[in-house]
């Protein structure tokens, strides 16, 4: 059925054009007048057929074309609410004690480290609230990636696991759907391509040594027996994003508690907020690096572009009394360009080989977990000045890695100090 002034009608016992209407008037006046109205009542329920066959239409027409349909009242309907959708877990195995689920997490990331690099671990009661009756391992795996999918991976690298429901009020297993409390608290959301990206990062990490992992761009190796002949052990906290006004400070009180220095990477226009926390920061001994000004992808600007990112933050932080010297790309993501304006700045790249997935999970207990599986000597640890529960898990994480026979430096210090034994040496900025 064709729309608009002067279309053509097609009811159901046959059709009158406009040229036929038209020459209606020659006729007996009585036969038009019946004729147009026998059109105008058979053409309302086929305008009610189109109308309800609206959508489907439009989807069919370009972007250009319009459809005038004519709208019938519909009697009200209970409106259904829509079912629950079902959230799934990878289940790798029950236990009859928490620890023992642990345990045997970790040999499964020794086992497999790939296959599992992707996934989030929890333990939970085999039946809730009966936390004597057993537990079972279970993990989540990232944002955009089929559980089904990821089982069938790690089956097929020898291992084992189940898809299974997860248990209810799990949502933790998911990222957090917007910001906490907005931008202008530098709490950041990670979108699933950033995710993915950021753990990649920490799987390089797992094959380059420690040093070319940590700087990119630099081939330089580091031997393990020139490790262990100086008992080398430095590990590094880092926190990105923020500041923070209120979780920075907490975090700020544990390190001063702990005396454990580290280093703290803030966005440029969220730190011009709050120079009273990023002078803190410095005032404690803490490091303060260069976390780009509005938090971009740096891939996807030009050179200047990426200089003003730069540039203008060493100036918001210097103001504040720090001077930066390390660069740490948002989520990872760099390329050429952004080293040569680094080199500019005379200043260095720095990543991270442990991820503690704090901006995934938001949780104080699996922030641990990973943790658990992961941190050992050597390692600069990722984590965020912007979540609670990374204050939350930090006594904890300070005292696993130090029974492990981590000392704190900043993130400068691990680097100078692992440079001293790398072969050839980094140039030093």
């Amino acid at each position: 059925m064709k729309s608009g002034k002067g279309a053509s009608v097609s009811p159901l016992f046959g059709s009158v054009s406009g040229r036929d209407r038209r020459s209606l008037p020659d006729r007996s006046p009585f036969i038009a007048t019946l004729v147009v109205a026998a059109a105008a009542i058979l053409a309302a329920p086929a305008a009610a057929r189109a109308a309800e066959r609206a959508p489907a239409v439009h989807a069919s027409l370009p972007a250009a074309a319009t459809v005038t349909t004519i709208r019938r009242d519909q009697p009200s309907q209970p409106v259904e609410a829509p079912a629950p959708v079902s959230t799934k877990a990878l289940q790798f195995g029950t236990y009859r004690k928490e620890v023992d689920a642990w345990i045997a997490w970790k040999a499964i990331v020794r086992r497999q480290p790939d296959m599992v690099a992707d996934l989030v671990p929890r333990v939970a009661p085999l039946k809730p609230g009966v936390p004597d009756d057993g537990y079972v391992l279970l993990a989540a795996p990232l944002p955009d990636l089929d559980p089904n999918f990821v089982c069938r991976r790690i089956v097929g690298g020898g291992g084992s696991c189940l898809v299974v429901d997860a248990p209810a009020g799990s949502t933790g297993d998911r990222p957090p759907p917007a910001m906490e409390d907005g931008d202008g608290n530098g709490v950041v959301t990670y979108t699933p391509d950033q995710s993915r990206e950021m753990v990649e990062i920490e799987r390089q990490a797992s094959r380059l040594s420690r040093l070319a992992a940590i700087v990119p761009g630099s081939d330089a190796q580091v031997d393990v027996g020139a490790l262990k002949a100086s008992r080398w052990n430095l590990c590094s906290l880092t926190f990105d994003d923020g500041p923070h006004p209120s979780v920075t400070p907490r975090i700020l009180d544990i390190l001063r508690n702990e005396h454990v220095r580290a280093t703290f990477f803030p966005i440029g226009n969220v730190a011009i907020r709050h120079p009273g926390i990023i002078q803190r920061i410095v005032q404690e001994g803490h490091e303060v690096g260069n976390h780009s000004l509005t938090h971009p992808n740096m891939r996807n600007l030009a050179a200047d572009a990426q200089r003003n990112e730069v540039a203008e933050t060493n100036r918001i932080l210097s103001t504040a009394g720090a001077d930066p010297v390390l660069f740490r790309p948002p989520s990872g993501r760099y390329n050429q360009e952004t080293l040569k304006v680094l080199q500019g700045e005379r200043m260095s790249p720095a990543l991270w080989n442990v991820d503690t997935r704090d901006w995934f999970t938001r949780d104080a207990d699996k922030i641990m977990a990973q943790l658990e599986a992961t941190g050992t000597i050597g390692s600069v640890v990722l984590m965020h000045m912007t979540y609670n529960a990374t204050a939350d898990a930090l006594p904890k994480a300070i005292a696993l890695l130090r029974t492990r026979g981590c000392r704190f430096v900043t993130l400068s210090e691990w680097i100078s100090s692992l440079n001293s034994l790398a072969t050839p040496r980094i140039a030093q900025k």
